[in-house]
């Protein structure tokens, strides 16, 4: 078990570029929304942030994550205090990191100045898979920060990481992708999971509804807070209204979207 969890953790940047690669390789043939004639462009750009977040995680991963190793070492933590079979514990893990990032998204949309640099990810104004880890840097950093605090605080295993995001990687890139996925999926598996349809009406332009679904693995945090919102996804318009102007989404002009007004 050991040595899966060491290679799935060593994969992690292979799964994310691969699902890039599935995801961005099939909406080109099985596109859902008509996209303009700028998307390609847009799509390197897109892709930029991404590497950006790469590099990031690979120079700063490791040290963020360094308070779960060490409690993970010397079984700190309330679980391990409590005496959890390490399998269980494994699994409640991995739900307790997705209501960390559920919070934390919702804190996001709630305090203005999280919002400045969360809204990086909403101002796409079309999705597709390379919108999916299309995130400010300093989003991600307060991301990989509070869960490495939160999972040594319960004291969850260093697997529950692992296993997280060998998951979400790939549903994330998924979710945002260019794709019409068939309606039992999304009707039953949106009662448990965040499905491409589910994430997409927290994407619209209408704040009432960028405000709802805030889930990123499990939707059930959303049936259970009472943020799930309605709205029909096929008909609704993506991105921010303040930034639709030609040449807003570049690099350099998405690291300035916090700063701007």
């Amino acid at each position: 078990m050991e040595d899966l969890l060491n290679s799935l953790n060593n994969l992690t940047p292979v799964i994310a570029i691969g699902s890039l690669t599935i995801f961005m390789t099939l909406e080109r043939w099985l596109p859902y929304f008509e996209h303009g004639a700028g998307r390609g462009r847009q799509r390197w750009h897109n892709l930029g942030m991404v590497m950006l977040a790469f590099l990031i995680n690979a120079t700063l991963g490791g040290v963020m994550l360094l308070p779960a190793i060490w409690a993970d070492a010397n079984h700190f933590g309330l679980m391990y205090r409590m005496g959890a079979w390490p399998p269980v514990a494994m699994v409640i893990g991995v739900f307790l990191i997705d209501l960390c990032a559920y919070a934390l998204h919702v804190t996001m949309h709630s305090v203005r100045l999280f919002w400045r640099f969360h809204r990086v990810h909403h101002a796409d104004v079309a999705l597709d898979a390379s919108s999916g880890l299309r995130l400010h840097p300093f989003e991600l950093v307060l991301l990989l920060s509070v869960i490495a605090i939160v999972v040594s605080l319960a004291g969850a295993p260093l697997a529950s990481v692992i296993i997280y995001n060998t998951l979400a990687l790939p549903l994330f890139v998924m979710n945002h992708s260019n794709m019409q996925y068939p309606g039992w999926y999304e009707h039953w598996g949106s009662l448990f999971l965040v499905t491409p349809d589910w994430h997409r009406v927290h994407h619209s332009r209408h704040q009432p509804e960028t405000d709802s679904r805030y889930g990123c693995v499990f939707s059930v945090w959303d049936r259970l807070f009472g943020t799930s919102g309605r709205a029909n996804a096929g008909t609704i318009q993506f991105g921010l209204d303040r930034f639709r102007g030609p040449g807003e989404q570049t690099i350099w002009e998405m690291l300035k979207i916090p700063f701007r007004n």
